[in-house]
């Protein structure tokens, strides 16, 4: 049974991708939408024009396409790192996984990269040509983010100090959030509270 995977849309319902997900059950007989961190993906899938896919039965008689993944690409280096179990998860369906369409989305451009709709139908439909060219374009992506990625976490790393004003429990969970970043170097919370004063790491009251 053939899976069309969103992943990392967060709450972005693209259009384009939102045809690719339709046509895709209704002209290539996918049977099911999953999407992971994609909140809203699917509910934007059960309404107008998108909501016949619900209803397509004409999968059944048509040759079982191969499994899709949609990746969307992070919007910076954080992100990228904050979830980097899902760029390992689309690399390793690069390299590996042969009954796979892989393409990623970039919200920057709101296109796909390396190509358009038609380019991810095509592979779809059993493009190899399509197919090798998402792929090939797609890898290019991750291989850029990983760069970035290094750059921010080798010796000459960018480290921001960054200055949270107030005291209460809001104050303390967005230290808490702000340390987590490899772009950040410190926190101080001003003039902060007993949370803040223990938490340690990057974080300190002022």
């Amino acid at each position: 049974m053939s899976t069309a995977t969103v992943l990392g849309f967060g709450a972005r319902t693209p259009q384009r991708v939102l045809d690719v997900l339709s046509r895709a059950v209704t002209d290539h007989g996918v049977v099911s939408i999953d999407a992971q961190r994609s909140q809203n993906v699917e509910l934007a899938l059960c309404e107008a024009p998108y909501r016949v896919f619900a209803e397509n039965d004409s999968q059944l008689e048509k040759k079982e396409p191969p499994n899709v993944l949609i990746y969307c690409l992070p919007t910076s280096v954080t992100e990228y790192l904050g979830f980097s179990q899902e760029a390992s998860a689309v690399r390793s369906k690069l390299l590996n996984d042969n009954n796979t369409v892989v393409a990623l989305y970039d919200p920057k451009s709101d296109g796909i990269v390396g190509g358009d709709s038609t380019l991810v139908l095509s592979a779809i439909g059993g493009d190899a040509v399509a197919k090798s060219t998402l792929a090939a374009a797609s890898l290019s992506s991750l291989s850029q983010l990983d760069q970035l990625a290094a750059a921010q976490l080798g010796p000459e790393k960018r480290q921001d100090v960054v200055i949270v004003v107030g005291s209460g429990g809001r104050e303390h969970a967005l230290a808490v959030a702000l340390a987590k970043s490899p772009l950040v170097g410190s926190v101080i919370c001003c003039p902060g509270n007993g949370g803040t004063a223990v938490e340690g790491g990057k974080i300190s009251n002022a």
